[in-house]
């Protein structure tokens, strides 16, 4: 999907990426979710800001901020 908007008072980035995985289901976690934690080869940022130097899961969500999530690419 393209866009979609999501707000929830105090979120985090884990809060939002859960909510996409019940939405989605087991296909969108397989790419983003490994080993219970945020799979480096995915791409997550907030207001471009890449959450991996952030806090991971546990970076907080304000409700103007803008997030990007970039599926792991392959090629050659």
């Amino acid at each position: 999907k393209k866009e979609e908007d999501w707000q929830q008072r105090e979120a985090t980035v884990g809060d939002l990426l859960r909510d996409l995985v019940a939405r989605y289901g087991h296909a969108f976690e397989r790419w983003v979710i490994k080993d219970g934690d945020l799979w480096d080869l995915v791409i997550v940022l907030v207001n471009g800001h890449d959450v991996r130097h952030l806090q991971r899961f546990n970076t907080p969500l304000a409700p103007a901020d803008t997030v990007v999530i970039f599926p792991p690419v392959g090629g050659g």
